[in-house]
């Protein structure tokens, strides 16, 4: 009897410190969507900004998901459910956190291995449903397993599966090479012999980049140039391009003065 009442105290303080969680994500939540609605952020970080333009229909989109789900959750945890349901009801609720938790395992993985940036907001409401998890693992519904094996295998997956958009260095000029390309080395070796400042970066370290653009062919040159962006396909053209861009000197080379001696250029 006294286990009994133990074990039930036990999974009653289990079950407030979710519900205080889920009222925590929707505190969250709701505080970002308003702070949405006036154009500022919860969170100042880089990632934040990258993750939402990437979602279709922007960040609201995202937020108010995350309202409908805490919202539900929260009903689910506080109402008083019939008893005959109440295992149905259960389950739902491990279902609604194992989608969600999957869910989770590509926006993290997506931050981690795509775009390479956090957002905090995002890794905050991860935390929060990771923990819940946990929570109910602990109070032995044990179809929780499931929801950590999802989050782990669309972890993976961003991993496995990556399209490799990764941002060009931000320097005024790039080039993109590609290993065992006989045009790639001419115009590096170009630019080395003529003192061209120009960052190198391997193809395929921006496959997704280049197949957004529809480039297919190397060398490419990517040129940021304040207000100007623009990119230059194939050997010659970058040439052009670049002598075109150097600062022009006065200096002539393989000569000597008639009247000056040792003081050949």
């Amino acid at each position: 009897m006294f286990k009994t009442e133990a074990s039930g105290d036990s999974k009653f303080r289990i079950q407030s410190l979710v519900l205080v969680f889920y009222l925590t994500g929707f505190l969250v939540v709701l505080a970002e969507t308003i702070f949405h609605i006036y154009g500022k952020s919860l969170c100042g970080a880089e990632g934040c900004r990258i993750v939402e333009s990437f979602v279709k229909g922007g960040d609201l989109v995202l937020l108010l998901a995350g309202l409908l789900l805490f919202g539900i959750l929260i009903f689910i945890s506080s109402y008083k459910f019939p008893q005959k349901i109440k295992t149905l009801i259960e389950y739902i609720h491990s279902g609604i956190l194992i989608a969600a938790l999957s869910a989770e395992g590509y926006l993290l993985g997506f931050q981690l291995f795509i775009i390479k940036e956090l957002c905090i907001f995002c890794l905050t409401v991860f935390g929060i449903l990771f923990i819940s998890s946990v929570a109910r693992l602990f109070k032995k519904r044990l179809e929780m397993a499931y929801a950590f094996a999802g989050f782990i295998c669309v972890f993976l997956i961003t991993y496995f599966v990556n399209p490799g958009i990764n941002p060009i260095p931000s320097s005024g000029h790039v080039i993109v090479y590609s290993k065992g390309c006989p045009h790639c080395e001419d115009v590096i070796q170009f630019c080395k012999t003529h003192s061209l400042p120009v960052q190198t970066i391997e193809a395929k370290e921006v496959v997704g980049t280049l197949r957004a653009l529809k480039i297919d062919h190397v060398p490419v040159l990517f040129c940021d140039e304040g207000t100007t962006k623009k990119f230059i396909v194939g050997g010659n053209s970058i040439k052009e391009y670049l002598l075109s861009k150097a600062p022009e000197t006065n200096t002539q080379e393989g000569v000597c003065p008639i009247f000056e001696n040792g003081k050949c250029q």
